[in-house]
C-alpha cells in the first residue's frame, strides 16, 4: 500500500525466558508520542499484560540502539521477539493474539484497513507532531515538562543539560518552520474534511466492525485532545470525541450491539 510504514524491526532478542515461561511483553515508550498511544492502545484492546516502560526523549537512544535497528519508540519486546513501530506491533499482537483482531480477516477490507492507518499516520500523526513543536519548541519549561511526564525521577536533571541541543535536533528532524506549518495546517483540513464526509455515512472506518484504522484514528487524535494547541480542524472535535469515546467502550465493552 502507497505510504504504508513497513520500518518496524522485528528479531530475536537476548536471554532465554525462566523456567519456559516468556516473560511479560515489555512496551517502550515516550508519554508524549501519539504513535506510542497507538501501540498501548492497541496491546489494551487485546487484553494483553505488558509493562509499560515510559522512556525520556534524547535519553532514550542508547537503550533503542541495543534493542532495535533504530532510536524511534514503540518498541515492543515479547520474549525473544522485537517489534519496532506501532504499525509492525499492531501486525504482531494480531499474530500472537488473534483474539478481536484488529485487522480485518478479508484481505479486501485489510488491505482498506491499512490504507487508512498509513494515511492518518501521515496525514494526521506526522501533521500534528510538527504544529504541536512549532509551538512547544518555543516554551522549554512547558516542553520539559511534556518529556518528563511519566519518566524517571532524573528527567529535570537531564533536560536542564540536554534540552537545548535537543530542541535544536528536533526542530532539524522534522523541518519544524512556519512554511512547514502552515502547508501542514491544510494538510489537516483536508483530512478532516474526508473523514467527516465518511462518516455522514458510514459507522466505522472500514466494514462493519472496529479495527486498526479506528484505532489509529482514536489514539491519534486523543493527543488534540488534551493538549491546548488552537488548531482550527472543521468538525475534528465532534470526531475526536466520538472515537476516543468509542475506543473506551471498545476496550471495555467489546460484544456491546450499540456500539
Amino acid at each position: 500500500m502507497t505510504g504504508m510504514r513497513q520500518n518496524y524491526f522485528s528479531r530475536r532478542g537476548r536471554g532465554p525466558s525462566l523456567m519456559g515461561v516468556a516473560p511479560i511483553p515489555r512496551l517502550y515508550v515516550f508519554t508524549l508520542s501519539h504513535y506510542c498511544e497507538k501501540a498501548r492502545w492497541a496491546c489494551d484492546r487485546k487484553g494483553m499484560p505488558y509493562r509499560l516502560i515510559t522512556l525520556l526523549p534524547g535519553a532514550h537512544m542508547r537503550k533503542m540502539r541495543r534493542l532495535g535497528s533504530d532510536t524511534h519508540v514503540p518498541l515492543l519486546v515479547h520474549g525473544r521477539r522485537v517489534i519496532q513501530d506501532s504499525s509492525g506491533i499492531i501486525d504482531y499482537l494480531d499474530e500472537a493474539y488473534p483474539d478481536r483482531p484488529l485487522t480485518p480477516g478479508d484481505p479486501a477490507l485489510a488491505a482498506q484497513a491499512r490504507e487508512w492507518e498509513a494515511l492518518l499516520d501521515r496525514e494526521l500523526g506526522q501533521t500534528l507532531r510538527r504544529i504541536f513543536y512549532h509551538h512547544a519548541l518555543q516554551d522549554a519549561r512547558f516542553l520539559a515538562a511534556e518529556y518528563r511526564r511519566g519518566g524517571p525521577f532524573w528527567g529535570s536533571w537531564f533536560y536542564a543539560l540536554a534540552l537545548p541541543a535537543i530542541r535544536h535536533a528536533v526542530a532539524k528532524k522534522y523541518a519544524v518552520n512556519a512554511e512547514n506549518v502552515a502547508r501542514d495546517l491544510e494538510r489537516l483540513r483536508a483530512v478532516i474534511e474526508r473523514l467527516d464526509r465518511h462518516f455522514a455515512a458510514h459507522r466505522y472506518l472500514v466494514g462493519e466492525r472496529f479495527s486498526r484504522a479506528d484505532l489509529s484514528l482514536a489514539a491519534l487524535a486523543a493527543s488534540h485532545m488534551r493538549r491546548a494547541i488552537s488548531v482550527p480542524l472543521c468538525r475534528s472535535r465532534v470526531i475526536w470525541k466520538r472515537f476516543v469515546r468509542r475506543m473506551v467502550h471498545q476496550l471495555y465493552k467489546p460484544d456491546d450491539p450499540h456500539l
